[in-house]
């Protein structure tokens, strides 16, 4: 029995939908049926349901690595075998626009202490998403619609000290910051499980802490958009 998602055999899907924000979750869950809370133990709030007759749960993972990894390893352990992070983003190109989705070809990460703990190396791994599962995510969002970049990411492990990435990692190529896209694509290489992500834009860094940020209110109907379009992508990618 894992730890902190206190779910039975058989309660998590094969296919696992992974979120940092419980009201994100919740929402995802309404495009479900047939749907059941799973886990609400440690706020690690778990559902599963059907969407169009496939199995699929929706995870929350929290902030940062350290969360995310605990939520991670103990779906994997639940079966899933297919794990997609549906989050957002700080842009760190001027010309991304706020609404739009970046699908992470890799991410960036600094040395952390628990990047350390699982690589046991002073080499960095590369951090990067199941080739089959990346396409068919663009594909999905792009039959959607949705207006999608695609390129690494960075992952960084401190919130309040991104002040400059957009001079510093956006010239060199990185599109946006968030902070549990590295874990994912690094576990997913480790325990052999198919991962991807999909990031929507919430902020852009090149117009400073004082730019427009969008509210959980504001996403929402962006969130209704991309997960329809993500969900309906996991249920068709063989695993």
């Amino acid at each position: 029995m894992p730890i902190h998602i206190r779910a039975g055999e058989g309660d998590v899907a094969e296919r696992v939908v992974i979120v940092g924000d419980p009201a994100r979750a919740r929402q995802l869950s309404g495009l479900l049926t047939d749907v059941k809370v799973v886990n609400e133990n440690r706020g690690f709030i778990t559902y599963t349901g059907m969407y169009e007759d496939v199995r699929v749960s929706v995870a929350v993972h929290g902030v940062g690595a350290p969360s995310a990894a605990i939520v991670i390893e103990e779906l994997i352990k639940l079966g899933a075998k297919l794990i997609i992070r549906l989050g957002t983003t700080g842009a760190l190109r001027r010309e991304i626009g706020i609404g739009d989705v970046i699908v992470p070809t890799g991410s960036a990460y600094n040395s952390g202490g628990i990047y350390m703990q699982y690589l046991g190396s002073t080499v960095n791994y590369p951090a990067v998403p199941n080739y089959d599962t990346l396409t068919a995510l663009v594909q999905g969002l792009r039959d959607a619609g949705v207006r999608v970049w695609i390129g690494p990411v960075y992952s960084s492990d401190a919130f309040y000290a991104e002040e400059d990435l957009a001079n510093v990692m956006g010239s060199r190529g990185i599109l946006g910051v968030e902070m549990e896209t590295a874990i994912l694509f690094l576990l997913g290489l480790l325990r052999g499980v198919r991962t991807g992500a999909v990031l929507v834009v919430s902020n852009n860094l090149t117009e400073g802490r004082e730019g427009r940020f969008l509210t959980a209110e504001e996403l929402s109907p962006i969130i209704e958009r991309v997960g329809k379009a993500v969900l309906s992508t996991i249920t068709r990618i063989d695993i």
